[in-house]
């Protein structure tokens, strides 16, 4: 499965994530689903409060990170 859209709240983080598969995830079922080898093309990190978070996959392409994913 490959995400394909995100959905952004006010401040511009990442709250959803819409896949391939036509399939909604909130951010805390894509990193469960990315940490077990699920959902392509992302890997799991931490942000600055400690909370796990999705990144995409470093490439030398800008056009497939998450912020630069359409908005659904």
């Amino acid at each position: 499965m490959k995400i394909v859209k995100v959905r952004k709240n006010a401040e511009g983080d990442i709250t959803n994530v819409l896949t391939n598969t036509g399939e909604e995830l909130d951010v805390s079922k894509a990193v469960a689903l990315a940490k077990i080898g699920t959902v392509q093309s992302v890997v799991v990190g931490k942000n600055r409060n400690g909370n796990d978070i999705i990144k995409s996959s470093p490439n030398s392409t800008a056009e497939d990170n998450l912020d630069n994913l359409p908005i659904f």
